[in-house]
């Protein structure tokens, strides 16, 4: 009778190891999952962003005279920033609108655009300011100034590259290969989004092509 007892009691026991082996192997496949879902996430690809308030487009003129009527009367910028730029503000004229032009693009086309305070640069104020009907500028896809970095996140993912210098962060998306089906079309070179935080806030966004 009392080895059929320890007997049993084996048997119950080696259940009971067996149940628990079962179990630490399902949640350790779940976690598994879980971690490899999360990667492809904050790696997938970022969609490029090639508009201004879904008016304004990357290489589109058509789209600039939709965007500014006017455009026969604007001044073209010489020393304001590397390349020729006309230089935009919104209603209010708080923030303002760079559209860059590169050599061997045709009239009215551009290659970068740049979004930010005019505060925050001064020597803005030594230029012809072209104001716009426009509460604010940001990109299709809702990129705009004042977003925190969790927001930025939310809409194009985590794979960036940080950089930090003193109080400021610079977030910068990149889509090396022009072959990229994304923005082949284009025949440009590389495209990137930088994005420049204080105090987690946006105050500055470019966005386009490199310069060949």
């Amino acid at each position: 009778m009392e080895e059929n007892q320890n007997l049993k009691a084996m048997v119950n026991k080696l259940c009971a190891i067996f149940l628990l082996f079962i179990l630490t192997i399902n949640c350790q496949q779940k976690e598994s999952h879980k971690t490899t879902v999360n990667k492809q996430i904050s790696q997938k690809d970022f969609s490029p962003e090639i508009s201004i308030n879904k008016i304004l487009k990357l290489e589109d003129y058509p789209s600039f005279e939709k965007f500014y009527p006017n455009y026969k009367n604007l001044k073209v910028e010489y020393g304001m920033r590397e390349t020729p730029a006309i230089l935009f503000s919104n209603i209010s004229e708080k923030e303002y609108l760079i559209t860059y032009q590169y050599e061997g693009d045709t009239k009215n086309n551009f290659s970068l655009f740049e979004i930010g305070y005019l505060k925050d640069d001064i020597k803005l104020k030594n230029y012809n300011v072209n104001k716009t009907k426009y509460d604010n500028f940001n990109t299709e896809s809702g990129l705009k100034l004042g977003m925190t970095l969790e927001e930025i996140t939310n809409l194009k993912g985590s794979n960036y590259k940080l950089e930090k210098k003193s109080n400021e962060q610079i977030i910068r998306y990149t889509i090396d290969n022009p072959d990229n089906p994304k923005i082949k079309q284009y025949e440009m070179p590389p495209y990137f989004i930088e994005l420049y935080l204080k105090d987690n806030k946006v105050y500055k966004v470019i966005f386009g092509f490199e310069y060949p």
